[in-house]
């Protein structure tokens, strides 16, 4: 390594040396942090003076060979330079000495020793008659005693002779060779130089060298303050960053890579083994540090600790008693093996436990010592994770207060309390990941079976149960809690909701009505499901879920109660503001880690843009739902995104996307759930809208019949009837849809501005033609006022239809151009075709128009051609078999291949302007 700022130190040395060849003999003392140039300066030195003729003797001082008696010495002997004969002579008497095996008194030599000293140093000084002798003993701190006497001998007798003796030692606050070092001190030819760290400068002077001054000056301020003007651990950062140039980094990045940590140890273990494990004790502990509880940790008294802490930062490792950068605290941790690191975290647990340290700082010890596959023992210890997750939960660490959590379940020996522990373990990870809380059903419900578990955790589990659809197990669960408590408060509201969600598990548990006055939140959320599945007052309902919504901040203890809000605010047909408060609640849950709010209150979301017939906005929310978590994850749940997305993709004319999503496995126990009429209702828009009209209809029939079982028949959650009328006009039932849309209108909550608007629009085509146009003119104020655009764009299509069929061309026209920008803005594709010049009542030229689908009915047969013309003009199947003396189902399949070579979905989609001689054929036919 090169020399930098060490010139004027180097300049000393030589100075000393001149003075020595010309007779008085020198001694210095270099002192110096662990690699802070002394070696580097002891070779400079000796190449100096080996240019000019001295004799060079150079010895290392070593840990291992301390109890070596004269082992420097004997290492001062052998050097290169010595004269054969005085080599010889020099370790005949060192055999000598060590034969005779005189071990001398404590702090005396002994007469062969002294015998032994004088015989050298006259060698040596007769030695330096003919030439400078230079003396270099590197790590002076480590020669073996009888050596040290050896130096002291020989400086007190080279005062006068051409002999330099050049020392270096670690620098250290109190020396452990304080007799030694004040020896070689107290003599009047001995110099003291003290190397100091690296100034910033010189860190660029360093780097400089290597990458140039452009590089080395962006460099060197971090590269400082980083190793500390260490210039082992300078070196190690510029091989890391010529590392991460190569690799593509820029010139000017600052990396801290394996080469500094590599650095760190290595000036770790040039010390005393009481360096690195006072250095591992102060990674660990972090901020906790102290030389007392250092001393603690490590078994030492907390003077040394501090020594050692002293002797770090002089070296440049630490600053302000802590590591200089993690890279440092990373690497010395990780020197340890797990099981030591794994004691060292218990320790460390048990003394800040009694410190009456902080919960938090515990905790991170015992869970360490956990995943060093330590043994956590004591229900000391137990207490203390449970507060501290409880500590991360507040603060939203989720992650972190799972492993403390289960580490507590781990540990604990009380059933009870291990069961209550895991509960929560599932109630946090199903915030952030379904799919792995989804293991530790298993262990809960066991507990609940063996009697383990309280009734507030079987409350939670009876929720876990249903969302993971295990359904035939809720009932039981139910029961056990009914045996335990009333059904009040956040019981009776999980009651109310679970009810409202799967009717069927809640039989066997009488769930009271509320009534009387409100006393607590989740009552009056009770109350207002009650009122939802009642048909109550649409502003009683609305007023009570915007007081849940806005008294309540979003968490665990509330989510159930803000989803109950929000539904009913949407089966009320309030979703403006429903959207806003969902907003408003997705807005609150971002960067918490709660993915599966994100996704419910997403899929919520989805569902309202729905609602208000955003198309684009409704796939794209149900897409991002379904994608946070899994379809394990999601559960019974699953049915309402998927919906969602699958309604969506319907409208917009993707019927390739919408099939594909309704190849998705979903759980059979969703079918048994709100979730499942959603989906249903879906699957059977998908049918109608792909001339599947048999198979909507039995799905239209099962949530019927569902919904009647479940004493949950109401049209603004799925409105199953108006559905089922659709799927009858489809067929040729005229009557029966009329029947069904009829006795929809007059069932509870069907008041609101979106059932009723649609529900309208499906009787006026149910209904004679003189009427029509009345009923579809309320439709579309009710669907207006509702703020549906899409199924306000159906309705003006049909009240278009109406107006053109009473001869009123010009108001046709109006309303169909209203209906094209609506349904251009909703990306309803299938709408917008129909609507698109030339097919709606304004039309293009005549004969273009005679021209135009003259080709596209030249796609069909006879036979198809003539289904064709029957259906625009607006007859039933049943109507067109009749007339043709076909079956229905053969009308279907001559109008299904008719939708596929003309790229419709259904019959409204047929084209408005079929040749006027067909037409006329097939009206004097009728006639």
């Amino acid at each position: 390594m090169a020399l930098v700022e060490r010139h004027e130190e180097l300049g000393t040395l030589t100075r000393l040396f001149a003075e020595t060849a010309r007779g008085r003999g020198q001694v210095a003392l270099i002192s110096g942090g662990v690699a802070a140039g002394k070696t580097e300066l002891l070779h400079a030195l000796a190449e100096h003076a080996t240019e000019r003729g001295a004799v060079l003797l150079g010895a290392t001082g070593s840990r291992a060979e301390r109890t070596l008696r004269f082992g420097v010495v004997r290492q001062l002997a052998q050097s290169p330079d010595v004269p054969a004969e005085l080599a010889e002579s020099a370790t005949r008497l060192l055999r000598e000495q060590a034969t005779a095996g005189e071990q001398a008194a404590s702090g005396s030599l002994g007469q062969a020793g002294a015998r032994l000293l004088d015989a050298l140093c006259g060698g040596l000084l007769e030695l330096a008659r003919t030439a400078p002798v230079v003396i270099t003993v590197d790590d002076v701190q480590f020669a073996d005693p009888a050596s040290q006497e050896a130096l002291l001998y020989l400086q007190r007798r080279m005062r006068f002779g051409r002999v330099l003796l050049v020392l270096t030692e670690w620098a250290l606050p109190r020396p452990t060779q304080a007799v030694f070092r004040a020896e070689v001190t107290r003599q009047p030819n001995t110099s003291l130089l003290r190397l100091a760290p690296l100034s910033q400068d010189g860190v660029a002077q360093l780097l400089a060298d290597r990458f140039g001054q452009e590089t080395a000056a962006a460099l060197a301020p971090v590269h400082h303050a980083v190793s500390g003007g260490n210039p082992l651990l300078v070196g190690a950062l510029a091989e890391d960053h010529r590392a991460a140039v190569r690799a593509g980094a820029r010139r000017t990045d600052v990396v801290v890579g394996p080469e500094f940590a590599a650095g760190v140890l290595a000036c770790l273990h040039r010390w005393e083994p009481t360096m690195p494990r006072v250095a591992r004790g102060l990674a660990l502990l972090g901020d906790a540090a102290t030389p007392v509880l250092l001393g603690a940790l490590l078994e030492l008294t907390a003077d040394t600790a501090a020594q050692a802490l002293d002797v770090l930062e002089m070296a440049g490792l630490l600053d302000a008693g802590r590591f200089r950068h993690p890279v440092s605290r990373t690497a010395v941790l990780g020197s340890a093996t797990p099981a030591e690191r794994a004691e060292l975290h218990l320790r460390a647990a048990r003394l800040l436990g009694r410190e009456g340290a902080q919960a938090a700082e515990v905790a991170a010890h015992l869970t360490a010592a956990d995943d060093a596959d330590g043994v956590v023992e004591g229900q000391w210890a137990v207490a203390v994770l449970r507060h501290a997750g409880q500590e991360d939960l507040v603060a939203d660490r989720l992650d972190q207060a799972l492993r403390r959590l289960e580490l507590a379940a781990k540990v604990t020996d009380d059933p009870q309390e291990r069961a209550d522990l895991l509960t929560l373990v599932l109630r946090v990870q199903w915030r952030a990941n379904p799919s792995a809380a989804a293991r530790h059903l298993i262990p809960l419900r066991q507990a609940r079976r063996a009697g383990e578990l309280s009734a507030r955790n079987t409350l939670h589990l009876a929720k876990f149960l249903l969302w993971y659809g295990h359904t035939d197990e809720l009932a039981d669960a139910l029961v056990d809690l009914a045996g335990h408590t009333p059904a009040t408060g956040q019981t009776g509201l999980a009651v109310h909701w679970l009810e409202f969600l799967h009717p069927l598990a809640v039989p066997a548990v009488p769930a009271p009505r509320v009534a009387g006055a409100v006393t607590d939140p989740w009552t009056r959320v009770a109350a207002m499901l009650d009122r939802v599945r009642g048909g109550g007052a649409r502003t009683e309902v609305v007023t009570a879920a915007e007081q849940v919504l806005r008294s309540c901040r979003l968490g665990e203890q509330t989510f159930g109660s803000q989803l109950s809000a929000l539904a009913a605010l949407v089966l009320a047909d309030r979703n403006d503001r429903a959207a806003h408060w969902c907003d408003a609640l997705l807005a609150e849950a971002t960067g918490r880690g709660a993915d599966t709010w994100l996704a419910v209150l997403g899929a919520l979301r989805a569902e309202v843009a729905h609602r208000q017939g955003d198309l684009p906005a409704a796939a794209d929310r149900a897409q991002q739902a379904i994608d946070l978590i899994t379809a394990q994850g999601w559960g019974v749940a699953v049915g309402l995104p998927l919906a969602v997305r699958v309604a969506a993709a319907t409208a917009m004319g993707a019927h390739d996307a919408a099939a594909a999503l309704l190849r998705t496995p979903v759980p059979d126990a969703m079918f048994t759930t709100q979730f499942g009429l959603r989906y249903l209702y879906a699957r059977a828009g998908h049918y109608l809208a792909t001339g599947r009209s048999h198979a909507a209809l039995t799905d239209y029939q099962r949530c019927g019949s569902l919904m009647a079982r479940w004493d949950l028949d109401l049209p603004t959650l799925v409105p199953w009837r108006a559905g089922a009328a659709e799927a009858h006009l489809a067929l040729g039932n005229r009557e029966a849809a009329r029947v069904l849309v009829a006795e929809q209108l007059t069932r509870p909550g069907c008041d609101g501005p979106r059932t009723r608007g649609t529900s309208l629009r499906v009787l006026a085509q149910a209904t004679a033609a003189e009427r029509r146009v009345a009923l579809l003119t309320e439709s579309v104020e009710a669907l207006h006022a509702g703020g549906d655009r899409y199924e306000l764009a159906r309705s003006l299509l049909a009240l278009s239809h109406a107006h053109n069929a009473a001869g009123d061309c010009e108001k046709a026209r109006t309303v169909a151009r209203r209906a094209a920008q609506l349904a251009k803005g909703c990306q309803a594709e299938p709408l917008s075709r129909e609507l698109a010049p030339g097919r709606d009542p304004e039309g293009a030229d005549a004969a273009d128009r005679a021209h135009t689908d003259a080709a596209v009915l030249d796609l069909l047969s006879d036979a198809e051609r003539r289904v064709a013309v029957l259906a625009a003009l607006g007859h039933t199947n049943r109507e067109i078999g009749g007339k043709l003396y076909i079956t229905v189902s053969t009308v279907e399949q001559h109008l299904t291949r008719v939708y596929r070579k003309l790229n419709v979905s259904r019959r409204t989609d047929l084209p408005a302007g079929l040749p006027q001689q067909l037409l006329a054929a097939a009206a004097a036919e009728e006639g």
